[in-house]
Protein backbone atom coordinates (compact mmCIF):
# COMPACT_ATOMS: atom_id res chain seq x y z
CA UNK A 1 0.00 0.00 0.00
CA UNK A 2 1.24 3.62 -1.04
CA UNK A 3 2.49 5.84 1.63
CA UNK A 4 5.09 7.73 0.56
CA UNK A 5 4.54 10.95 -1.62
CA UNK A 6 6.78 11.04 -4.80
CA UNK A 7 7.77 13.92 -6.52
CA UNK A 8 4.45 14.07 -9.02
CA UNK A 9 2.27 13.72 -5.94
CA UNK A 10 3.54 17.28 -4.86
CA UNK A 11 1.65 19.04 -7.49
CA UNK A 12 -1.72 18.66 -6.21
CA UNK A 13 -0.49 19.88 -2.96
CA UNK A 14 1.41 22.66 -4.61
CA UNK A 15 -1.79 23.59 -6.77
CA UNK A 16 -3.74 23.40 -3.88
CA UNK A 17 -1.27 25.39 -1.48
CA UNK A 18 -0.91 28.38 -4.24
CA UNK A 19 -4.55 28.80 -4.51
CA UNK A 20 -4.77 29.12 -0.86
CA UNK A 21 -2.40 31.65 -1.01
CA UNK A 22 -3.50 34.02 -3.98
CA UNK A 23 -7.17 33.52 -3.26
CA UNK A 24 -6.53 35.42 0.60
CA UNK A 25 -4.02 37.75 -1.40
CA UNK A 26 -6.57 39.07 -3.23
CA UNK A 27 -6.76 42.70 -1.27
CA UNK A 28 -5.39 41.68 1.55
CA UNK A 29 -5.33 45.12 2.97
CA UNK A 30 -8.65 46.60 1.31
CA UNK A 31 -11.29 45.48 4.07
CA UNK A 32 -11.15 47.38 7.30
CA UNK A 33 -10.05 45.95 10.40
CA UNK A 34 -13.44 44.90 12.30
CA UNK A 35 -13.80 44.88 15.72
CA UNK A 36 -12.33 41.43 16.57
CA UNK A 37 -8.71 42.20 14.86
CA UNK A 38 -9.17 45.46 16.64
CA UNK A 39 -8.38 43.74 19.61
CA UNK A 40 -5.86 41.45 18.28
CA UNK A 41 -3.88 44.93 17.37
CA UNK A 42 -4.79 46.14 21.21
CA UNK A 43 -3.43 43.13 22.27
CA UNK A 44 -0.33 42.46 20.44
CA UNK A 45 0.89 45.75 21.20
CA UNK A 46 1.34 45.26 24.47
CA UNK A 47 4.88 43.70 25.97
CA UNK A 48 5.86 42.25 29.24
CA UNK A 49 2.99 42.23 31.82
CA UNK A 50 0.42 43.91 30.10
CA UNK A 51 0.95 41.46 26.45
CA UNK A 52 0.23 38.34 29.00
CA UNK A 53 -2.80 40.28 30.86
CA UNK A 54 -4.39 40.69 27.58
CA UNK A 55 -4.18 37.06 27.07
CA UNK A 56 -5.24 36.17 30.08
CA UNK A 57 -8.15 38.42 30.29
CA UNK A 58 -9.33 36.04 27.38
CA UNK A 59 -9.15 33.24 28.87
CA UNK A 60 -6.15 31.90 26.96
CA UNK A 61 -8.03 32.12 23.70
CA UNK A 62 -5.82 32.15 20.74
CA UNK A 63 -2.52 32.14 23.63
CA UNK A 64 0.06 30.92 20.88
CA UNK A 65 -1.36 33.37 18.06
CA UNK A 66 -1.30 36.82 19.91
CA UNK A 67 2.25 35.77 21.30
CA UNK A 68 3.61 34.77 17.67
CA UNK A 69 1.65 37.86 15.78
CA UNK A 70 3.51 40.16 18.78
CA UNK A 71 6.79 39.36 17.60
CA UNK A 72 5.43 39.31 13.72
CA UNK A 73 4.35 42.80 14.29
CA UNK A 74 7.68 43.91 16.63
CA UNK A 75 9.45 42.94 13.78
CA UNK A 76 8.10 43.75 10.40
CA UNK A 77 5.49 46.72 11.79
CA UNK A 78 1.47 46.59 12.38
CA UNK A 79 0.32 47.61 8.68
CA UNK A 80 -2.97 45.66 8.07
CA UNK A 81 -1.27 43.30 5.50
CA UNK A 82 1.55 42.42 7.39
CA UNK A 83 -0.95 41.30 10.42
CA UNK A 84 -3.21 39.57 7.99
CA UNK A 85 -0.44 37.58 6.36
CA UNK A 86 -0.12 34.77 8.54
CA UNK A 87 -3.43 33.97 7.74
CA UNK A 88 -3.12 33.84 3.91
CA UNK A 89 0.15 31.46 5.04
CA UNK A 90 -2.17 29.35 6.82
CA UNK A 91 -4.83 29.38 4.16
CA UNK A 92 -2.23 28.35 1.78
CA UNK A 93 -0.75 25.54 3.79
CA UNK A 94 -4.64 24.33 4.55
CA UNK A 95 -5.08 23.48 0.68
CA UNK A 96 -1.48 21.52 0.91
CA UNK A 97 -2.53 19.41 4.06
CA UNK A 98 -5.62 18.22 2.43
CA UNK A 99 -3.86 17.62 -0.57
CA UNK A 100 -1.68 15.42 1.24
CA UNK A 101 -4.30 14.01 3.39
CA UNK A 102 -6.05 13.30 0.80
CA UNK A 103 -2.95 11.21 -1.00
CA UNK A 104 -2.47 9.29 2.11
CA UNK A 105 -5.90 7.98 2.33
CA UNK A 106 -6.15 7.55 -1.40
CA UNK A 107 -2.51 6.92 -3.22
CA UNK A 108 -1.68 7.88 -6.78
CA UNK A 109 -4.99 9.48 -7.14
CA UNK A 110 -3.84 13.03 -7.79
CA UNK A 111 -6.93 14.57 -9.41
CA UNK A 112 -8.78 13.74 -6.17
CA UNK A 113 -6.40 15.15 -3.99
CA UNK A 114 -5.99 18.39 -5.53
CA UNK A 115 -9.71 18.46 -6.04
CA UNK A 116 -10.04 18.17 -1.72
CA UNK A 117 -7.30 20.68 -1.61
CA UNK A 118 -9.21 23.37 -3.70
CA UNK A 119 -12.41 22.53 -2.18
CA UNK A 120 -11.17 23.28 0.89
CA UNK A 121 -9.76 26.70 -0.12
CA UNK A 122 -11.93 28.49 -2.06
CA UNK A 123 -14.20 28.83 0.66
CA UNK A 124 -15.56 32.38 1.82
CA UNK A 125 -15.52 31.19 5.53
CA UNK A 126 -11.67 30.41 5.01
CA UNK A 127 -11.61 32.77 2.55
CA UNK A 128 -12.51 35.50 4.98
CA UNK A 129 -10.58 33.98 8.00
CA UNK A 130 -7.44 33.88 5.37
CA UNK A 131 -7.92 37.78 5.45
CA UNK A 132 -8.01 38.62 9.09
CA UNK A 133 -6.15 38.85 12.00
CA UNK A 134 -7.59 36.24 14.01
CA UNK A 135 -6.38 32.70 14.88
CA UNK A 136 -9.05 30.96 12.93
CA UNK A 137 -6.79 29.58 9.68
CA UNK A 138 -4.35 28.95 11.58
CA UNK A 139 -6.78 26.37 13.97
CA UNK A 140 -8.02 24.88 10.50
CA UNK A 141 -4.20 24.28 9.24
CA UNK A 142 -3.14 22.39 12.19
CA UNK A 143 -6.57 20.55 12.97
CA UNK A 144 -5.62 18.95 9.50
CA UNK A 145 -2.21 18.28 10.30
CA UNK A 146 -3.33 17.22 13.43
CA UNK A 147 -5.43 14.35 11.26
CA UNK A 148 -2.67 14.08 8.73
CA UNK A 149 -0.15 12.81 11.15
CA UNK A 150 -2.76 10.68 12.79
CA UNK A 151 -3.08 9.05 9.53
CA UNK A 152 0.75 8.33 9.27
CA UNK A 153 0.97 7.14 12.26
CA UNK A 154 -2.02 4.67 12.17
CA UNK A 155 -1.15 4.01 8.57
CA UNK A 156 2.56 2.28 9.62
CA UNK A 157 2.27 -1.34 9.54
CA UNK A 158 1.39 -3.35 12.62
CA UNK A 159 5.25 -4.65 12.81
CA UNK A 160 7.14 -1.30 12.71
CA UNK A 161 7.33 1.76 14.57
CA UNK A 162 5.58 4.77 13.64
CA UNK A 163 8.20 7.13 12.22
CA UNK A 164 9.21 9.44 15.51
CA UNK A 165 8.36 12.37 13.21
CA UNK A 166 4.88 11.42 13.28
CA UNK A 167 4.91 11.34 16.70
CA UNK A 168 5.76 14.49 17.24
CA UNK A 169 4.31 16.21 14.89
CA UNK A 170 0.73 14.69 15.91
CA UNK A 171 1.86 16.10 19.64
CA UNK A 172 2.37 19.54 18.49
CA UNK A 173 -0.04 20.28 15.88
CA UNK A 174 -2.68 19.05 18.54
CA UNK A 175 -1.32 20.89 21.04
CA UNK A 176 -0.87 24.27 19.49
CA UNK A 177 -4.10 23.99 17.99
CA UNK A 178 -6.12 23.99 21.11
CA UNK A 179 -3.75 26.81 22.50
CA UNK A 180 -5.25 28.96 19.28
CA UNK A 181 -9.03 27.67 19.88
CA UNK A 182 -10.62 25.48 22.44
CA UNK A 183 -13.21 24.50 19.71
CA UNK A 184 -10.22 21.96 18.20
CA UNK A 185 -11.21 19.78 20.95
CA UNK A 186 -14.18 18.60 19.20
CA UNK A 187 -12.05 16.80 17.09
CA UNK A 188 -9.81 14.67 19.37
CA UNK A 189 -13.06 12.29 19.85
CA UNK A 190 -13.33 11.74 15.96
CA UNK A 191 -9.59 10.59 16.13
CA UNK A 192 -10.25 8.68 19.25
CA UNK A 193 -12.73 6.57 17.12
CA UNK A 194 -10.18 5.75 14.61
CA UNK A 195 -8.41 3.62 17.25
CA UNK A 196 -11.99 1.03 16.81
CA UNK A 197 -10.15 -0.07 13.82
CA UNK A 198 -6.24 0.61 14.77
CA UNK A 199 -6.40 -0.99 17.79
CA UNK A 200 -2.80 -1.83 17.82
CA UNK A 201 -2.19 2.68 17.98
CA UNK A 202 -4.44 2.68 20.38
CA UNK A 203 -1.36 3.07 23.54
CA UNK A 204 0.57 4.91 21.32
CA UNK A 205 -2.18 7.64 20.89
CA UNK A 206 -3.94 8.54 23.79
CA UNK A 207 -0.44 8.42 25.60
CA UNK A 208 0.28 11.32 22.69
CA UNK A 209 -2.94 13.24 23.55
CA UNK A 210 -2.74 12.41 27.36
CA UNK A 211 0.88 14.22 27.27
CA UNK A 212 -1.12 16.65 25.35
CA UNK A 213 -3.74 17.19 27.50
CA UNK A 214 -0.68 17.45 30.46
CA UNK A 215 0.74 20.23 28.52
CA UNK A 216 -2.38 21.89 28.01
CA UNK A 217 -3.00 22.43 31.87
CA UNK A 218 -2.21 26.54 32.09
CA UNK A 219 -4.86 26.79 29.38
CA UNK A 220 -7.35 24.84 31.44
CA UNK A 221 -6.34 27.27 34.49
CA UNK A 222 -6.56 30.76 32.05
CA UNK A 223 -9.93 28.70 30.79
CA UNK A 224 -11.40 28.32 34.26
CA UNK A 225 -10.57 32.04 36.47
CA UNK A 226 -12.07 33.49 32.98
CA UNK A 227 -15.18 31.46 32.82
CA UNK A 228 -17.69 31.13 29.89
CA UNK A 229 -19.40 34.17 30.96
CA UNK A 230 -17.02 35.90 28.32
CA UNK A 231 -19.48 34.12 25.63
CA UNK A 232 -22.22 36.33 26.68
CA UNK A 233 -22.81 37.59 23.02
CA UNK A 234 -23.41 33.87 21.72
CA UNK A 235 -26.72 33.84 20.92
CA UNK A 236 -29.15 30.55 21.54
CA UNK A 237 -29.90 28.26 18.81
CA UNK A 238 -32.05 29.63 16.11
CA UNK A 239 -33.36 28.94 12.74
CA UNK A 240 -31.33 31.89 11.52
CA UNK A 241 -28.26 30.69 13.71
CA UNK A 242 -28.67 27.14 11.95
CA UNK A 243 -28.79 28.98 8.71
CA UNK A 244 -25.72 31.01 8.48
CA UNK A 245 -24.36 27.66 9.87
CA UNK A 246 -25.53 25.95 6.98
CA UNK A 247 -24.38 28.38 4.77
CA UNK A 248 -20.96 28.52 6.13
CA UNK A 249 -20.66 24.57 6.06
CA UNK A 250 -21.25 24.51 2.56
CA UNK A 251 -18.93 27.46 2.07
CA UNK A 252 -21.93 28.77 -0.06
CA UNK A 253 -21.85 31.77 2.32
CA UNK A 254 -20.87 33.60 5.51
CA UNK A 255 -23.83 35.77 6.77
CA UNK A 256 -23.94 38.27 8.23
CA UNK A 257 -20.69 39.64 7.17
CA UNK A 258 -21.74 39.02 3.21
CA UNK A 259 -25.08 39.67 1.71
CA UNK A 260 -26.28 36.75 -0.48
CA UNK A 261 -25.61 36.54 -3.71
CA UNK A 262 -27.67 35.37 -7.04
CA UNK A 263 -25.77 32.29 -6.93
CA UNK A 264 -26.12 31.59 -3.06
CA UNK A 265 -29.27 29.55 -3.28
CA UNK A 266 -27.82 27.18 -5.74
CA UNK A 267 -24.48 27.13 -4.31
CA UNK A 268 -26.07 25.68 -1.23
CA UNK A 269 -28.26 23.19 -3.47
CA UNK A 270 -25.92 21.65 -5.37
CA UNK A 271 -23.62 21.67 -2.28
CA UNK A 272 -25.78 19.72 0.25
CA UNK A 273 -26.69 17.02 -2.57
CA UNK A 274 -23.56 17.00 -3.03
CA UNK A 275 -22.81 16.45 0.79
CA UNK A 276 -25.72 14.35 1.64
CA UNK A 277 -24.96 11.81 -1.44
CA UNK A 278 -21.36 11.62 -0.08
CA UNK A 279 -22.21 10.17 3.58
CA UNK A 280 -24.73 7.50 2.26
CA UNK A 281 -22.63 6.45 -0.63
CA UNK A 282 -19.98 6.35 2.29
CA UNK A 283 -21.91 4.98 4.79
CA UNK A 284 -22.76 2.44 2.53
CA UNK A 285 -19.36 1.26 1.11
CA UNK A 286 -18.44 0.97 4.74
CA UNK A 287 -20.93 -1.55 5.28
CA UNK A 288 -20.30 -3.36 2.33
CA UNK A 289 -16.46 -3.48 3.38
CA UNK A 290 -16.97 -4.37 6.70
CA UNK A 291 -19.00 -7.51 5.36
CA UNK A 292 -16.11 -8.38 3.62
CA UNK A 293 -13.77 -7.43 5.85
CA UNK A 294 -12.06 -5.09 3.76
CA UNK A 295 -10.35 -2.92 6.16
CA UNK A 296 -8.10 -1.33 3.00
CA UNK A 297 -11.12 0.10 1.62
CA UNK A 298 -13.25 1.04 4.77
CA UNK A 299 -10.33 2.73 6.29
CA UNK A 300 -10.39 5.85 4.70
CA UNK A 301 -13.81 6.52 4.25
CA UNK A 302 -14.62 5.99 8.01
CA UNK A 303 -12.17 8.68 8.81
CA UNK A 304 -13.81 11.05 6.72
CA UNK A 305 -16.98 9.82 8.48
CA UNK A 306 -15.63 10.16 11.70
CA UNK A 307 -14.66 13.75 10.88
CA UNK A 308 -17.24 14.87 9.64
CA UNK A 309 -19.88 13.07 11.79
CA UNK A 310 -18.61 13.56 15.36
CA UNK A 311 -17.89 16.84 15.91
CA UNK A 312 -21.34 18.06 14.66
CA UNK A 313 -23.09 15.87 17.09
CA UNK A 314 -21.03 16.62 19.63
CA UNK A 315 -21.46 20.24 18.55
CA UNK A 316 -25.31 20.43 18.27
CA UNK A 317 -25.80 18.43 21.34
CA UNK A 318 -23.29 21.10 23.43
CA UNK A 319 -25.31 24.04 22.01
CA UNK A 320 -28.79 22.07 22.65
CA UNK A 321 -27.63 21.58 25.95
CA UNK A 322 -26.56 25.50 26.59
CA UNK A 323 -23.27 25.49 26.18
CA UNK A 324 -22.04 28.87 24.23
CA UNK A 325 -20.54 27.72 20.91
CA UNK A 326 -20.13 30.16 17.86
CA UNK A 327 -21.75 27.65 14.92
CA UNK A 328 -20.20 29.23 11.92
CA UNK A 329 -17.03 29.77 13.30
CA UNK A 330 -17.14 26.06 14.99
CA UNK A 331 -18.01 24.58 10.80
CA UNK A 332 -14.85 25.83 9.51
CA UNK A 333 -13.19 23.11 11.60
CA UNK A 334 -15.67 20.29 8.88
CA UNK A 335 -14.69 22.28 5.55
CA UNK A 336 -11.73 19.89 4.83
CA UNK A 337 -13.34 17.00 6.15
CA UNK A 338 -16.56 17.93 3.92
CA UNK A 339 -13.96 18.79 0.80
CA UNK A 340 -12.11 15.59 1.17
CA UNK A 341 -15.57 13.60 1.10
CA UNK A 342 -17.26 15.64 -1.99
CA UNK A 343 -13.85 14.76 -3.76
CA UNK A 344 -13.68 11.49 -3.08
CA UNK A 345 -18.09 11.47 -4.43
CA UNK A 346 -16.74 12.98 -7.46
CA UNK A 347 -13.51 11.15 -8.30
CA UNK A 348 -13.59 7.38 -7.05
CA UNK A 349 -12.85 4.95 -9.47
CA UNK A 350 -16.47 3.92 -10.22
CA UNK A 351 -17.29 7.84 -11.75
CA UNK A 352 -16.30 8.91 -15.16
CA UNK A 353 -13.47 10.66 -14.81
CA UNK A 354 -14.60 13.40 -17.06
CA UNK A 355 -18.41 13.62 -15.37
CA UNK A 356 -16.51 13.82 -12.31
CA UNK A 357 -13.83 16.52 -12.94
CA UNK A 358 -16.68 18.88 -14.85
CA UNK A 359 -18.79 18.13 -11.53
CA UNK A 360 -15.66 19.91 -9.31
CA UNK A 361 -15.48 22.66 -11.71
CA UNK A 362 -19.13 23.12 -11.62
CA UNK A 363 -18.56 23.09 -7.30
CA UNK A 364 -15.56 25.21 -7.74
CA UNK A 365 -17.30 27.90 -10.13
CA UNK A 366 -20.13 28.67 -7.53
CA UNK A 367 -17.80 28.84 -4.36
CA UNK A 368 -15.91 31.22 -6.70
CA UNK A 369 -18.89 33.63 -7.25
CA UNK A 370 -19.68 33.73 -3.69
CA UNK A 371 -15.98 34.41 -2.70
CA UNK A 372 -15.36 37.42 -5.66
CA UNK A 373 -18.15 39.41 -4.46
CA UNK A 374 -17.02 39.81 -0.83
CA UNK A 375 -13.11 41.20 -1.72
CA UNK A 376 -12.76 44.85 0.24
CA UNK A 377 -15.93 44.36 1.30
CA UNK A 378 -16.32 45.91 5.11
CA UNK A 379 -19.16 44.56 7.03
CA UNK A 380 -17.56 46.92 9.93
CA UNK A 381 -15.79 49.47 8.70
CA UNK A 382 -14.11 51.40 11.56
CA UNK A 383 -11.71 52.85 9.20
CA UNK A 384 -14.65 54.93 7.71
CA UNK A 385 -16.00 55.78 11.12
CA UNK A 386 -12.70 56.94 12.11
CA UNK A 387 -12.16 58.77 8.87
CA UNK A 388 -15.74 60.60 9.49
CA UNK A 389 -15.36 61.57 13.21
CA UNK A 390 -12.11 63.20 12.77
CA UNK A 391 -13.20 65.04 9.66
CA UNK A 392 -16.66 66.32 11.42
CA UNK A 393 -14.69 67.24 14.32
CA UNK A 394 -14.09 71.27 14.41
CA UNK A 395 -10.97 72.40 14.54
CA UNK A 396 -11.42 74.99 17.45
CA UNK A 397 -13.09 73.35 20.90
CA UNK A 398 -13.03 70.64 22.75
CA UNK A 399 -14.98 67.74 21.12
CA UNK A 400 -15.37 64.69 23.65
CA UNK A 401 -15.86 60.95 22.55
CA UNK A 402 -17.05 57.87 24.34
CA UNK A 403 -17.01 54.29 23.01
CA UNK A 404 -19.68 51.55 23.81
CA UNK A 405 -18.67 48.73 24.13
CA UNK A 406 -15.57 49.90 24.92
CA UNK A 407 -13.80 47.56 22.24
CA UNK A 408 -14.59 50.06 19.78
CA UNK A 409 -11.70 51.93 21.12
CA UNK A 410 -9.06 49.41 19.99
CA UNK A 411 -9.74 50.27 16.09
CA UNK A 412 -10.25 53.55 16.39
CA UNK A 413 -7.06 53.77 18.14
CA UNK A 414 -5.60 51.68 15.00
CA UNK A 415 -6.48 54.09 12.24
CA UNK A 416 -6.55 57.07 14.46
CA UNK A 417 -2.50 56.77 15.08
CA UNK A 418 -2.13 55.11 11.29
CA UNK A 419 -3.69 58.61 9.91
CA UNK A 420 -1.66 60.55 12.33
CA UNK A 421 0.95 58.49 13.51
CA UNK A 422 3.69 61.24 13.31
CA UNK A 423 2.36 63.54 15.57
CA UNK A 424 2.64 63.03 19.89
CA UNK A 425 -0.65 64.23 20.37
CA UNK A 426 -2.57 63.08 17.19
CA UNK A 427 -5.55 65.19 17.57
CA UNK A 428 -5.67 67.48 20.80
CA UNK A 429 -9.06 68.87 20.06
CA UNK A 430 -10.47 65.61 20.30
CA UNK A 431 -11.06 64.09 23.74
CA UNK A 432 -11.35 60.53 24.93
CA UNK A 433 -13.74 60.17 28.05
CA UNK A 434 -14.94 56.74 27.97
CA UNK A 435 -12.30 54.94 28.22
CA UNK A 436 -10.29 57.72 29.08
CA UNK A 437 -6.75 56.51 28.12
CA UNK A 438 -5.31 59.27 26.33
CA UNK A 439 -4.71 59.08 22.53
CA UNK A 440 -1.15 57.67 21.75
CA UNK A 441 -1.57 54.40 24.02
CA UNK A 442 -3.22 51.24 22.92
CA UNK A 443 -4.44 48.92 25.57
CA UNK A 444 -6.76 46.13 25.09
CA UNK A 445 -10.67 46.79 26.26
CA UNK A 446 -11.96 43.16 25.36
CA UNK A 447 -15.87 42.89 26.45
CA UNK A 448 -15.78 46.03 28.38
CA UNK A 449 -19.12 47.43 29.13
CA UNK A 450 -17.88 50.33 31.23
CA UNK A 451 -20.44 53.63 31.42
CA UNK A 452 -20.79 57.36 32.92
CA UNK A 453 -22.21 57.78 36.02
CA UNK A 454 -24.19 60.83 36.51
CA UNK A 455 -21.17 62.91 38.16
CA UNK A 456 -19.00 61.88 34.95
CA UNK A 457 -21.67 62.98 32.52
CA UNK A 458 -22.34 66.55 34.38
CA UNK A 459 -18.32 67.22 34.00
CA UNK A 460 -18.33 65.96 30.93
CA UNK A 461 -21.33 68.14 29.88
CA UNK A 462 -19.60 71.27 31.43
CA UNK A 463 -16.64 70.69 29.87
CA UNK A 464 -17.52 69.53 26.39
CA UNK A 465 -20.14 71.05 24.41
CA UNK A 466 -20.06 68.19 21.43
CA UNK A 467 -19.62 64.68 22.43
CA UNK A 468 -19.67 61.75 20.02
CA UNK A 469 -21.43 58.17 21.47
CA UNK A 470 -19.72 55.57 18.69
CA UNK A 471 -21.47 52.13 19.89
CA UNK A 472 -21.24 48.84 18.30
CA UNK A 473 -21.85 45.46 19.97
CA UNK A 474 -23.56 46.93 22.71
CA UNK A 475 -26.23 44.29 23.49
CA UNK A 476 -28.88 42.41 21.91
CA UNK A 477 -32.21 42.23 22.86
CA UNK A 478 -32.58 38.69 21.81
CA UNK A 479 -29.50 37.65 23.60
CA UNK A 480 -27.96 36.02 26.58
CA UNK A 481 -28.94 37.64 29.88
CA UNK A 482 -25.47 39.58 29.98
CA UNK A 483 -25.73 40.77 26.67
CA UNK A 484 -29.41 41.90 27.86
CA UNK A 485 -27.85 43.83 30.70
CA UNK A 486 -25.26 45.66 28.62
CA UNK A 487 -28.23 46.50 26.16
CA UNK A 488 -30.91 48.13 28.79
CA UNK A 489 -26.73 49.93 30.50
CA UNK A 490 -26.29 51.56 26.83
CA UNK A 491 -29.91 52.80 26.27
CA UNK A 492 -29.86 54.07 30.12
CA UNK A 493 -26.95 56.23 29.02
CA UNK A 494 -28.41 57.52 25.99
CA UNK A 495 -31.28 58.56 27.68
CA UNK A 496 -29.38 61.03 30.32
CA UNK A 497 -26.96 61.77 27.69
CA UNK A 498 -30.17 63.32 26.11
CA UNK A 499 -31.33 64.82 28.87
CA UNK A 500 -28.42 67.26 29.38
CA UNK A 501 -27.59 67.99 25.08
CA UNK A 502 -30.58 69.49 23.68
CA UNK A 503 -29.82 68.63 20.26
CA UNK A 504 -28.21 64.97 18.87
CA UNK A 505 -27.68 63.49 15.54
CA UNK A 506 -26.91 59.85 14.23
CA UNK A 507 -25.35 58.37 11.91
CA UNK A 508 -24.91 54.36 11.36
CA UNK A 509 -21.84 52.20 9.62
CA UNK A 510 -21.52 48.54 8.38
CA UNK A 511 -24.44 45.70 8.58
CA UNK A 512 -23.28 42.72 10.60
CA UNK A 513 -22.72 44.43 13.61
CA UNK A 514 -23.24 48.26 12.67
CA UNK A 515 -21.82 51.01 14.21
CA UNK A 516 -23.47 53.82 15.43
CA UNK A 517 -21.99 57.19 15.39
CA UNK A 518 -24.12 59.57 17.59
CA UNK A 519 -23.32 63.52 18.14
CA UNK A 520 -25.00 65.21 20.97
CA UNK A 521 -24.13 68.94 20.73
CA UNK A 522 -25.38 72.28 22.54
Amino acid sequence: MKRRLSNPDLIPIAIAGAVGVLLCAIDLGTRSLWLDEGSTFAIISQHGAALWRGVAHDGGNMLLYYLVLHFVVAWFGDSTWVMRLPSVIANGLTGALVAAVALRLFPANRRLAAAAGLLTVVSLPLVFWGQNVRGYAWLVTLSVGSFLALIAIVQTPADRSPLRAAVVAYVLTTLAALYIGYDVALLIPAQLALLLIHRERARLVIGCLALTALLCVPLLVLAAERGSGQLFWVTPLSWQVAGQAALALFSAGFAPNFHRTATTAPAVIVMAVAVFAGLALAIRAVRQAGRESDGERSGPLLLILAWVLIPTVLTLVAYAGGEPIELSRVTILELPALALLVAWLLLRPQVMPALGTAAVAVLLALRLLQVIPSYGVSSEPWSTVTAYVLKATPARGTTCVAFYAQDGREAFDYYLLHTTRLRQDPWPNLRPVLPSLQWGSIRPYVERYGTLDGAQQARIAAQCPRLWVISSHSGQSGGTHQSLVNLQRFDTLEQTLARRYPHNSVRTFGWASQIHVRLYWR
